[in-house]
């Protein structure tokens, strides 16, 4: 089955804004980024991390999500046309490798992994993948109105906050010791030396329950793999954006979901700005694809896109390059720079790594088709061992 450049040019940009995203996390940490005011910024820094934060934060990771479903059912219908045996075996252990090498991440490169709760996803997903586009329609509708209701819910939250400001300033202070002067293993084993305040709002309010919420909160990125499935179904990518209906309103909404998920500059209610950022952060990420789609219809010879298309074919591999350099940049066994005030130095230097990315990818897949992990994928999906040939 012929590759979907558009789809290949979106998640190469995809990666872009998780790097961005990312980039908060690995210079303030996994919690510490959010009690951003502790760290004490300038104004230019503190402009850097809210720019990242209204237009990166919350809007990318589900277009890489949605792009993992859409790729989920593509490959299966590819399976289908070509009459390969047991296909969801095949995708099933595809989610499979997928689950280790996010568990390899997790533990040995950085925490904040996605390939773990998405591998997971799938395997809930793949089951069901034979069945027809209605059922991953109504999936879809069921759950985002599921994700709203809750972030209607929470408005109604009145209880205090877990954390005073002192615990949150010993936090920061505490994990900014230990990611710029701890040994590598001491950063990897960070939650037992310094108790994630996160963590212990969630033990104090759900207790037992804690299981369930983790698995609850899997299955909020569901609807994020069905509505993939669905543009693959109704081949969305595939037609004009002129065609495709709602696509105006999404690009045309960018703006008003930038506003939206900058309400907690203004509004001091935490439950009103959480539920606002959860609501227009999935609104951006639609709007942010329908505006890609046009772009690239509208100027698909540009360089950029071919930089963009490359990228997005080695996606996988690229996103453990980023997280392998990101440490190495902010994390004591690298240089260190963890927790302090040049936000926008490491904003800058990100966005030429990722540049850099580009120019590696597009060299590299003149000689070879598929990127080192792109190969381990398809050699454990396939369950067969073939030398990589150049294009």
């Amino acid at each position: 089955m012929k590759r979907i450049e558009v789809v290949d040019a979106l998640r190469g940009f995809s990666l872009f804004g998780i790097f961005m995203a990312n980039l908060l996390i690995f210079q303030f940490g996994l919690t510490g980024h959010l009690y951003i005011e502790h760290y004490h910024l300038d104004a230019i820094n503190k402009g850097i991390y809210h720019f990242i934060k209204i237009l990166f934060e919350g809007s990318f990771m589900p277009i890489f999500a949605i792009l993992f479903g859409f790729s989920l059912d593509k490959l299966y219908q590819s399976m289908k046309t070509k009459q390969v045996k047991h296909p969801r075996v095949k995708l099933l252990r595809r989610a499979l490798f997928l689950m280790l090498i996010g568990s390899f991440h997790a533990y040995f490169i950085w925490e904040g992994d996605i390939l773990f709760g998405y591998a997971i996803s799938m395997l809930v997903v793949i089951p069901f993948i034979s069945l027809k586009s209605r059922f991953f329609k109504w999936v879809t509708i069921i759950g985002f109105v599921f994700i709203l209701a809750i972030s209607i819910i929470s408005l109604f939250d009145s209880s205090e906050p877990f954390l005073n400001e002192g615990d949150k300033a010993t936090y920061v202070h505490d994990i900014k010791s230990m990611f710029s002067e701890g040994s590598y293993w001491d950063i990897r084993n960070v939650d037992e030396q310094i108790e994630d305040p996160m963590l212990l709002e969630m033990k104090n309010e759900l207790g037992d329950a804690m299981g369930w919420f983790f698995i609850f909160i899997i299955f909020m990125e569901i609807p994020y793999f069905t509505l993939g499935i669905c543009l693959s179904r109704y081949k969305w990518f595939e037609k004009s954006i002129r065609e495709t209906r709602f696509s105006k309103l999404f690009i045309y909404l960018i703006p008003v979901s930038l506003v939206g998920k900058s309400s907690y500059l203004w509004i001091s209610n935490e439950n009103i700005s959480e539920s606002l950022a959860t609501t227009f952060g999935i609104v951006l990420a639609i709007g942010f694809i329908c505006l890609f789609k046009y772009l690239y219809q509208t100027y698909q010879d540009n360089i950029i896109f071919r930089g963009f298309e490359n990228l997005g074919k080695m996606s996988l591999s690229m996103y453990m390059m980023q997280s392998v350099i990101g440490t190495l940049i902010l994390y004591s066994y690298g240089l260190g720079l963890f927790g302090k005030n040049i936000l926008v130095l490491t904003f800058l230097s990100f966005v030429l790594i990722y540049i850099l990315q580009m120019v590696l990818a597009s060299w590299y897949q003149k000689y070879l088709r598929y990127g080192p992990l792109e190969y381990l994928l398809r050699m454990f999906t396939y369950w067969k061992i073939k030398i990589p040939k150049g294009r």
